[in-house]
């Protein structure tokens, strides 16, 4: 019986890596313990979180909804604690699959947000991997698809053959500082480790229901500040958005990251880029989402030097942490390694979907409080 241990389950992809694994001892009828470490809040137990957070009937899949109950009861236990500050449990043993996925997505390039991702993802980790190095048998670490920094052509699975890295923020430059300490880690305690790279992150496109996401982040953040700002400024005049029209994003659904997650537990791979094999279009991802705000925009190939009021704003405020994805070079990911890993699995076309996706999360304003249920009938 596997013992297991996840970190960042209250998390966007954490909460779907806890439906999989579950969906996975239902669906082979294994067992497992399953150990989540989740931090207290001044108000609320860790337990509360993974109810409040994590089990909401609005993000549970349907696969999961007839015996996650039973089966949380049964196989999942609360380690309370922050991930430089825990205890794991004598009874877990010393033979642990180990997913750390708790992590700060801060794409600022300000000293707070260098000082916030050098505490949490990189002195924080370190103390994470000091705690489980002589505990476990195999580490299932997410980093991220960016942390190769902005290149151009063709990206394959190996970041660490190359030296020479073009990071635009310190997110990318600390998450590969920390990909290198993890595997020189396992290296030197005998176990073994697979890095796992999503790309960015949506709703889902496979388990239903369809297009839900715990968290409507990056480029839902771009539809969030202009719905707000439209509906406070209806004359808010034609917006300049920066781009390269050669260029793409990869977007890749949550439950798609998840499942790759998982079955990394089953690789021998060191690194593993969860991508999809075609990117959307810059052009036709900024385009979609400001025609649902009603925003008139105009692309242009760099950030306008006389901008407006509002543009000044979006600039100054998601447009700072987005605009170096949005003008990057046009590049496409292998994606070789989880075609195979997920074989079974028919790959998402994100660029069909692309509209849906994001109108779900605008017609809901960004928040799952506001999806009306199903009656049970």
């Amino acid at each position: 019986m596997n013992t297991i241990l996840v970190t960042g389950v209250t998390g966007n992809i954490g909460s779907h890596v806890l439906f999989e694994l579950l969906f996975d001892l239902y669906s082979k009828n294994e067992e497992a313990i399953i150990y989540v470490l989740i931090r207290k809040q001044k108000d609320k137990s860790a337990k509360q979180r993974l109810i409040d957070e994590v089990f909401t009937e609005q993000l549970v899949p349907e696969k999961i909804a007839p015996f996650y109950k039973e089966y949380l009861e049964k196989y999942v236990r609360i380690i309370e604690g922050d991930i430089n500050s825990f205890v794991i449990p004598e009874e877990a043993g010393t033979s642990l699959i180990v997913y750390h996925l708790a992590a700060s997505v801060n794409l600022s390039n300000t000293e707070k947000a260098k000082n916030e991702i050098a505490h949490v993802n990189y002195l924080n980790t370190q103390a994470f991997f000091d705690a489980i190095k002589l505990r476990t048998k195999k580490l299932i670490f997410v980093s991220t698809a960016f942390s190769r920094g902005e290149i151009a052509g063709k990206i394959t699975d190996d970041y660490h053959s190359v030296s020479s890295f073009d990071f635009r923020n310190f997110y990318e430059a600390y998450k590969m500082k920390v990909e290198k300490l993890v595997l020189q880690i396992a290296k030197e305690n005998n176990f073994s480790c697979t890095i796992a790279r999503p790309s960015v992150v949506s709703g889902r496109l496979i388990d239903f229901p369809k297009y839900v996401s715990s968290r409507y982040i990056v480029f839902y953040s771009i539809g969030e500040f202009f719905k707000k700002m439209k509906k406070t400024y209806p004359e808010m005049g034609k917006i300049r958005m920066a781009l390269n029209m050669e260029g793409g994003l990869n977007i890749v659904p949550v439950d798609y990251v998840a499942k790759g997650i998982v079955r990394a537990a089953e690789s021998k791979e060191e690194q593993l880029n969860i991508t999809l094999t075609q990117n959307v279009p810059t052009h036709y991802i900024i385009t979609s989402i400001l025609e649902k705000c009603g925003v008139e925009i105009e692309l242009v190939p760099e950030e306008p030097k006389n901008k407006t009021t509002m543009e000044t704003l979006f600039y100054k405020t998601i447009g700072s942490q987005l605009l170096k994805y949005s003008i990057s070079e046009k590049h496409y990911f292998e994606s070789k390694l989880i075609r195979e890993l997920l074989v079974d699995i028919e790959e998402p076309n994100m660029k069909d979907h692309f509209k849906k996706v994001y109108d779900f999360a605008h017609d809901i304003n960004f928040d799952n409080a506001n999806i009306t249920l199903e009656p049970n009938l």
